[in-house]
């Protein structure tokens, strides 16, 4: 186990503990979701929350780890009503209105999406949400088919966050696809430059550098 995942692990078990000890701590109960769903156990997290919305039916907080975990179990429509109900309970929380944003994505609903993520970026996210929230966004641009604005807002991310193999690899894709070779042959090295056992990246790579060749 890596030690990042060792170290997740250990915290759901103090959690469990807590949670054992103290039933009723629904801050405890969505921090050991968060944790499970971490540790990549989807349906353990998704049962708890889902037994614990019967419960607690008016929080935010509850409502939105519930629409993450369904996102996660491949239920998007089902994610979308949680997320919902959660901006229901807070309108202008930037993580739900993304999560919103992904769930939408997920059922190729993309200008719903870009509306969401164009609120959540009006809703004064932290950087690091910020440069996510641009890089869906650039990503709903692109199954759109409107390359320049994708490409436009991949910068934009980029700008924000420069060590994301995976937002250089989506504008480098879309340079690509823009047919601006030069720029994706820059942006594609670095991508992969940050990314060096990804072989995704490196075939993107290597299919830019074919095309120029």
């Amino acid at each position: 186990m890596l030690p990042e995942a060792d170290a997740l692990a250990r915290e759901a078990l103090t959690l469990q503990d807590a949670l054992a000890a103290n039933p009723d701590d629904l801050k405890t109960l969505n921090n050991l979701a968060c944790c499970l769903l971490g540790l990549g156990q989807v349906e353990e997290a998704l049962r708890l929350l889902e037994e614990a919305s019967g419960r607690w039916g008016r929080d935010a907080c509850l409502a939105n780890n519930l629409g993450f975990a369904r996102l996660r179990a491949g239920r998007p429509a089902a994610a979308e009503a949680a997320f919902r109900k959660a901006l229901g309970l807070d309108p202008e929380d930037p993580e739900t209105l993304n999560n919103l944003g992904l769930a939408l994505a997920a059922q190729e609903r993309w200008p719903e999406a870009v509306d969401c993520y164009r609120r959540a970026l009006e809703a004064s996210p932290t950087p690091a949400l910020q440069s996510d929230l641009l890089n869906n966004l650039g990503c709903a641009f692109r199954d759109l088919g409107t390359l320049p604005e994708a490409a436009s807002v991949f910068r934009r991310a980029l700008a924000l966050s420069p060590t994301e193999a995976e937002i250089a690899n989506n504008l480098g894709c879309t340079q690509l696809a823009l047919g601006d070779l030069e720029e994706a042959r820059l942006t594609l090295g670095q991508a992969a430059r940050l990314a060096p056992e990804d072989a995704a990246i490196q075939q993107n790579l290597r299919r830019c550098l074919e095309r120029g060749s």
